[in-house]
C-alpha cells in the first residue's frame, strides 16, 4: 500500500488543493477505509467561502461511506471487506454514555478528527482511519447514499429528541438538504409537515417528497403557517439558520410546542425569547448537532434496507480531483447534497 494518498484541501477562501498526505496508521481499536463517497456538508461549504472560520488547510469530510480496508487488532464488529458508514464514537463508560446520551461524551467527535497532525475530519480522501465502534455495515446501497447516513442521523436525532409522535404537525423553515431531510423523517414518523423556503424551486422539490403544506416565506409566514395549522404547529424546525427564521419558528408553535435550533447562523444573530409567553404557554427550545449512535445505526439501517430514498437529494458528483469544481457547483447556485469520489 502506498505511503502517501491524494486529499483535497480546503486551502483559503475559495481555494482548494489536491495535496498528498501521509497515509493514516491504524490504533488497535481503528479500521483503515477506502473512501468511496463523501458529501460536502454545508458546514465545509462555509469554510469554502469564508461565511465560517478555519484554520487553513482544512482537510474535510465527515458525510463518508467506504470499505474496509484494515482492521486493528482488537476490532471484532468488522472485517476487512465490509461496506460501511461513518459515524461517531463514544467511550461507553462515562455519564453520558451511560444514559444513552453519547453524543455528550468527550470522544465523541473523535472520529470527526484526522489523526496525524493535519486540522479536520479528512474524509475528503482516498483513506480516513476510524475507531470501529463508529462504523455501521450497509450492506449493499449505493456508495452515495451510505455517505448520508450522517447528516440523515443528524434528523432523526433532532426528531427523537422534540418527541415527534404520530398525529403531531410541524413546519420546517428551509428546504436545502438537511431541511428536506428532516421532513423525510418527519413524515416517516406520522406527521403532518408543513415546509417553508424562499425558493419556489426548492418547495416543488418538498411538496415531491411529501410536504403536506409548502409555504413560501415572506412578511406575513406566521399568519398562513397558523392558517394552514388550525393556530400553529407543535413542532418548528429551523433548517436555516437567522434571527428572523427562529422568531418565525418561535411564534406559530402552540402550546407545549418546541422549537428545534437545527441550523447554525453565520453571523451569529441572537433572538428574543418572552419568558414569561414561554412560562404561560409551556413552549420550549431544543439545540440539536451531530447525534447520538444509535441515531447513526437507525439512519444506517433505514439506508441499507432500502425503507428511504436519498436519491431526490443528490445533486451531482465529481471525483476528488476534481474537488474544486465540486465545491464552486455546491455554492454558486441552489443545491442539495454534492457527492465527491475519492
Amino acid at each position: 500500500m502506498a505511503q502517501m494518498m491524494k486529499a483535497a484541501a480546503i486551502a483559503g477562501v475559495k481555494k482548494i488543493e489536491i495535496v498528498d498526505v501521509p497515509m493514516p496508521e491504524i490504533g488497535p481499536r481503528d479500521v483503515l477505509l477506502k473512501i468511496k463517497s463523501a458529501g460536502l456538508c454545508t458546514w465545509e461549504q462555509r469554510i469554502y467561502t469564508g461565511q465560517a472560520k478555519a484554520d487553513y488547510p482544512l482537510l474535510g469530510g465527515h458525510e463518508n461511506a467506504g470499505e474496509i480496508a484494515a482492521v486493528g487488532e482488537l476490532v471484532t464488529n468488522v472485517k476487512v471487506g465490509d461496506r460501511v458508514t461513518m459515524g461517531s464514537s463514544a467511550c461507553g463508560t462515562c455519564r453520558a454514555c451511560l444514559r444513552g446520551e453519547d453524543k455528550g461524551c468527550v470522544e465523541h467527535f473523535l472520529n470527526f478528527s484526522l489523526k496525524g497532525g493535519f486540522y479536520g475530519p479528512g474524509g475528503f480522501a482516498e483513506y480516513k482511519v476510524h475507531r470501529s465502534d463508529g462504523v455501521f455495515n450497509v450492506g449493499d446501497a449505493p456508495w452515495d447514499h451510505a455517505a448520508l447516513a450522517e447528516p440523515l442521523s443528524c434528523a432523526i436525532h433532532a426528531a427523537r429528541l422534540i418527541g415527534a409522535r404520530l398525529g403531531d404537525t410541524a413546519v420546517v423553515f428551509g428546504a436545502g438538504t438537511m431541511g428536506l431531510l428532516n421532513l423525510m423523517v418527519l413524515k416517516m414518523s406520522g406527521l403532518r409537515v408543513g415546509v417553508v423556503d424562499v425558493n419556489e424551486g426548492r418547495l416543488a422539490k418538498a411538496k415531491s417528497l411529501g410536504a403536506d403544506v409548502i409555504l413560501k416565506a415572506g412578511p406575513d409566514i406566521r399568519d398562513r403557517v397558523k392558517a394552514e395549522f388550525l393556530g400553529g404547529v407543535d413542532f418548528s424546525i429551523a433548517a436555516y439558520g437567522s434571527e428572523e427564521v427562529n422568531q418565525d419558528a418561535l411564534d406559530v408553535l402552540n402550546a407545549r410546542g418546541k422549537i428545534c435550533l437545527f441550523a447554525s447562523a453565520h453571523p451569529v444573530t441572537p433572538f428574543s425569547i418572552d419568558p414569561n409567553l414561554m412560562h404561560n404557554r409551556e413552549t420550549s427550545a431544543v439545540g440539536v448537532v451531530s447525534a447520538d449512535r444509535r441515531d447513526h445505526a437507525v439512519a444506517t439501517n433505514l439506508i441499507a434496507t432500502g425503507q428511504i430514498d436519498l436519491s431526490p437529494i443528490i445533486d451531482a458528483t465529481f471525483p476528488l480531483l476534481d474537488a474544486a469544481e465540486a465545491f464552486e457547483r455546491a455554492t454558486s447556485a441552489p443545491s442539495y447534497r454534492v457527492m465527491l469520489h475519492p
